[in-house]
């Protein structure tokens, strides 16, 4: 009973995170906030059922943002960061398998990980493919940074660190939780 349970929560499941991952965003975005919020429910998805469904979770939850801000003329800024998903799904998903999420330390690992492969591939896709301007309340702090002598890369690199680490924290500490309590009713 329980093995085709977990069969239907691990396909169903990521669409229900990705929406979850749409919804937070997009409270995020009307309270102004800089950070990003929209890879709390792929970091689950990646914790509890692995691999496939966190990318799953990772590009449909891009897919729902992109369509909610295309309703509010701002379409073509999201789905651009969809490997900032992709990779936060994959390196949770490396850390739960490699039997490296169970302490804080390991924990805080992969907090220091996500944060810094995501700063990397926000920065990258920010610049390269928006010319530094995103239509995010961090692009304020790419602009101070570009007033202070920075090359754009870096400035946009630098903005997204801070960001990254606490929205990071908060996606990759609730999913772990998440995972804590599933595998302990697994056992």
């Amino acid at each position: 009973m329980a093995r085709p349970f977990r069969r239907w929560t691990s396909f169903v499941g990521p669409f229900v995170l990705a929406m979850a991952d749409v919804g937070l965003n997009a409270v995020n975005r009307s309270l102004e906030s800089p950070l990003f919020f929209d890879s709390v429910g792929t970091a689950i998805a990646a914790a509890v059922w692995g691999l496939v469904p966190g990318l799953v979770t990772a590009v449909v939850g891009q897919l729902g943002m992109e369509a909610v801000l295309t309703l509010e003329h701002a379409g073509g800024t999201a789905l651009p960061f969809v490997f900032c998903g992709l990779a936060t799904a994959a390196l949770v998903t490396a850390f739960v398998r490699s039997g490296h999420f169970h302490r804080a330390t390991e924990v805080g690992l992969a907090v220091v990980v996500v944060t810094l492969v995501n700063a990397i591939l926000g920065s990258l896709v920010a610049t390269f493919a928006f010319g530094g301007i995103t239509l995010h309340e961090s692009d304020y702090v790419v602009a101070g940074l570009l007033m202070g002598g920075n090359q754009l890369l870096q400035s946009s690199f630098w903005a997204r660190i801070p960001l990254n680490l606490i929205d990071k924290t908060i996606a990759v500490v609730v999913a772990h939780g998440i995972y804590r309590a599933v595998e302990s009713r697994r056992t």
